[in-house]
């Protein structure tokens, strides 16, 4: 801390140094006939920066030796304002105003000099960090501690000095992104900038009322006619439950598919069983023996059960489609028949029938 504030306070030095120095180069630079009004602006202008540095006003400063230079363009006011942008501790436009300075004066500058800015050039340059923004839809505005530095896509990396930054971004359409970083001398970072689209929200539709009128009144309601047969009479609608028969179906069914399942599971054990023996008929004959006779009566079992429970299904199918109730009766067909007849002076057989 107390070697920038050394720094600073030599940098403020310099300045007061070179003010003298560079009036007079700028007069023996110019010809008789510039010293018009602009020039004696611009020198109005440099005598104020100059007071303001004094003053350690150095922000009123730098805005006043820019107005001289603008005036001017004498290559030496941008040594004065490298110099107060390093005491500033803005190390980036300290290295442009410097770089200026030797670009403009070229041969003008006097080799003592040029030393001493090439020097102060690298040591700036040690305290500039570079951004790189990824990330941005085309067309965003990019901010860098409040001020625009460009849109979205930025190619080149952004210079800044050490320290903590509030970088962010904006566009049309996206809900604007802002963060912090914090960079170190020479760091190079990548800055992910994610704007998400901004979602405009809709009004819910008006409500609507519906007035629905009484309905008129109900006429006296109509039972429906009954069936006719073909013989005439009237058939009442079915509503008989199911039958038994079919009942007993559906209960005969489910039986055979247990007994089918149970024969599964007998034949799997069976099966293991038989597999067992084998492992053991080397070993041990007599439990290779007992095991075999135990997956021939769990084999035996399983297949009555197959079968068993085969033979239930079958006939529960059956007894479910006998049992079917019959919703229309059947019409009657022709018939004839013969039955006894006893009556007064009369005995013997009588025929009758339906045709």
């Amino acid at each position: 801390m107390d070697r920038r504030r050394e720094s600073s306070s030599n940098g403020l030095r310099m300045v007061r140094q070179t003010a003298f120095l560079v009036i007079v180069l700028g007069v023996l630079a110019a010809p008789q006939a510039a010293w018009s009004g602009e020039k004696e602006e611009a020198r109005k202008h440099y005598d104020r920066a100059v007071e303001l540095v004094d003053d350690g006003q150095l922000e009123g400063a730098i805005v006043e030796f820019q107005r001289s230079y603008d005036l001017t363009r004498h290559f030496a006011v941008l040594y004065n304002i490298g110099q107060v942008f390093v005491s500033l501790a803005r190390p980036v436009e300290a290295v442009d105003a410097y770089e200026r300075y030797l670009a403009d004066g070229g041969k003008r500058v006097p080799p003592a000099r040029r030393a001493e800015v090439e020097k102060e050039i690298v040591r700036q340059k040690a305290r500039i960090a570079t951004l790189e923004f990824r990330g941005l839809p085309r067309g965003a505005i990019v901010r860098v501690d409040g001020n625009e530095i460009g849109r979205a896509p930025i190619s080149a990396s952004v210079r800044v000095g050490v320290g903590k930054h509030t970088l962010a971004a904006s566009a049309e359409g996206y809900d604007s992104a802002e963060k912090e970083v914090i960079v170190a001398g020479e760091d190079h970072k990548v800055v992910e900038l994610a704007l998400a689209k901004h979602v405009v929200e809709t009004p819910p539709p008006p409500s609507v009322t519906y007035v629905v009128s009484a309905p008129p009144p109900a006429s006296p309601a109509v039972a429906p006619a009954p069936r006719a047969s073909a013989a005439g009479a009237a058939v009442e609608p079915s509503t008989r439950p199911m039958s038994n028969v079919r009942l007993l179906g559906i209960l005969t069914g489910v039986a055979g598919v247990a007994g089918i399942a149970a024969g599964g599971a007998c034949w799997w054990v069976g099966m293991s069983r038989n597999d067992e023996s084998k492992d053991n008929w080397s070993t041990n004959p007599d439990k290779a023996q007992s095991l075999r006779g135990e997956a021939q009566d769990y084999l035996t079992a399983g297949n009555t059960l197959f079968y068993g429970g085969g033979a239930l299904v079958a006939l529960g199918v059956v007894l479910y489609i006998v049992g079917a109730p019959d919703d229309h009766p059947a019409t009657p067909s022709t018939h004839a028949h013969l039955m006894p007849t006893l009556r007064p002076g009369f005995a013997g057989l009588s025929a009758g029938g339906t045709w």
